[in-house]
């Protein structure tokens, strides 16, 4: 099993819990890692025997910046489920979604995060 990550993908989006904040965009940040058979690619030198990161990072900013959601724990499902849903070698993956400098939250955070895991067989 090989892990592909990667960090701190970039997007604006119109996602919040009141409609102030969905008025205007804000920065969002991504951390993702797929847990993948990759013994066929370790070999082959081939992109189409492994998960193009390029391709997996395309589905995360298309949902970031596309339809807003009132919660993180919504847009960061919707996010994990279309990343599974389009590449079947990924047998296990973790996510983290950031709102930067969240508006309405005292003391002035650096950024408001969820973090979800999906596994293969755990079907959630």
């Amino acid at each position: 099993m090989l892990t592909i990550a990667l960090e701190r993908i970039e997007f604006d989006g119109r996602h919040g819990a009141t409609a102030v904040e969905r008025r205007t965009t804000r920065k969002f940040e991504v951390d993702v890692e797929l847990d993948v058979d990759a013994a066929v690619a370790e070999r082959s030198d081939l992109l189409a025997d492994t998960v193009d990161y390029s391709r997996v990072a395309d589905v995360i900013v298309g949902i970031g910046a596309g339809e807003p959601h009132h919660l993180l724990e919504s847009l960061a499902r919707r996010m994990l489920d279309a990343v599974r849903e389009r590449f079947p070698r990924v047998h296990r993956m973790r996510l983290e979604l950031r709102k930067l400098n969240p508006p309405t939250c005292p003391g002035h955070p650096a950024y408001a995060a969820v973090r979800l895991a999906r596994g293969a067989d755990d079907g959630s």
